[in-house]
């Protein structure tokens, strides 16, 4: 990203742990049950739900990038937002959080993406994140006419993308690119970002060419945390030092599926209620297929694991408990090294207010947070 202005991650840097909503863009959010209770992800609810973050002092809200739904008797995730336009309406709506907006790569023309993310950023004042996915769900792609490059190709592609973006909003004269996936001419276009910057970089990655895409281009990297959480510390330490070698400094998201209630009994008896006793299990079962989690030779135990989780929190890590356990479990993913943690509720804005309420005071007491 030569040439490209500096992002600082000013507004993930205010707290050692900074907070997020996540997937609160797509019908049923990260919860995929059937309880009558779940996430109606009209436009009404996101913008409450957003005005009710930013006065609560949360970071950021990461919408899902999704374009069709699993199935099953909700289709999960179903219906949803297209989450630039949508994070051009939360930024508009609100005064300090960051909204991101969730970009495939092959469906988004590299210039035409460039001018819309300045666009958002322009209205949130610096305030728009770009999180940026090489390569998803084939049948979304099938759907939308885009035949998906094999999985190493993904990152090259999504190499030429993010150097046509970056340059984009950084060169003043225009500019020419020759590469394999994009060919573009006399490239120039105005406004740039707000204040001379460039929107914050976010990217998930699992596999050693993701990670390595991650280090070399992203200001915070997206993984998922595994059920095991002494391998946390080693797996961010391995990302932190590729990115070293780039001469970058990164930070960690990961997703977490939260339930908070009074007593740690009621928060179980939650979690069995909505994700074990009224699961969409249909809408599990594709969820797992479509990400290659069901593959020969993998023991039943481990797939009932997979599905339980997938229904929690769409494959986030499950917190579950009362407020002391929830911040202690928070607590100790920031001592392992995590930076941000995006937050999935079963309703965002009937469970957010006790979490806010009960949670956040709590990681004000251990450090993480500003009061």
């Amino acid at each position: 990203m030569r040439g490209c202005p500096k992002q600082t991650r000013v507004q993930l840097d205010r707290n050692k742990l900074s907070l997020g909503l996540f997937g609160a863009n797509c019908s049923g959010g990260l919860a995929v049950t059937t309880v009558p209770e779940r996430w109606d992800a009209s436009w009404e609810n996101n913008q409450n739900l957003a005005r009710m973050a930013d006065a609560a002092g949360i970071e950021f809200m990461l919408p899902l990038g999704r374009w069709k739904g699993y199935g099953g008797a909700t289709d999960h995730n179903g219906s949803n937002f297209e989450t630039l336009t949508w994070a051009t309406g939360i930024l508009a709506s609100t005064r300090d959080i960051m909204a991101f907006g969730t970009v495939h790569v092959s469906l988004f023309n590299p210039v035409v993406a460039a001018k819309q993310m300045v666009t958002a950023d322009l209205i949130g004042q610096g305030r728009f994140g770009l999180n940026i996915v090489c390569g998803w769900n084939i049948d979304e792609f099938d759907m939308l006419g885009i035949d998906l490059a094999q999985h190493d190709d993904r990152y090259d592609q999504g190499q030429e993308w993010i150097d046509i973006v970056t340059r984009a909003w950084s060169c003043d004269e225009p500019f020419d690119y020759e590469g394999r996936f994009y060919q573009v001419h006399k490239t120039n276009i105005h406004p740039k970002p707000h204040g001379g910057g460039r929107p914050m970089i976010v990217c998930a990655g699992n596999s050693p060419r993701g990670r390595d895409y991650a280090a070399r281009n992203a200001d915070m990297m997206f993984t998922n945390l595994r059920m095991d959480l002494d391998e946390v510390p080693g797996n961010i330490a391995a990302l932190k030092e590729m990115a070293t070698a780039y001469g970058r400094d990164i930070g960690v998201f990961s997703n977490v599926a939260v339930v908070c209630r009074p007593s740690m009994k009621e928060a179980e008896e939650f979690f069995q209620y909505y994700a074990v006793e009224n699961a969409d299990w249909d809408a599990v079962e594709n969820m797992i297929v479509g990400r290659g989690l069901k593959k020969p030779g993998i023991s039943e135990e481990i797939l009932q694991a997979a599905r339980i989780r997938a229904a929690a929190g769409n494959g986030a890590l499950p917190i579950v408990g009362d407020p002391g356990h929830v911040a202690a479990m928070m607590t100790r993913l920031s001592e392992y090294g995590v930076s941000a943690l995006a937050v999935g509720f079963t309703n965002y804005l009937d469970e957010f207010p006790y979490f806010r309420d009960e949670v956040l005071p709590r990681l004000v007491y251990e450090g993480l947070r500003a009061e």
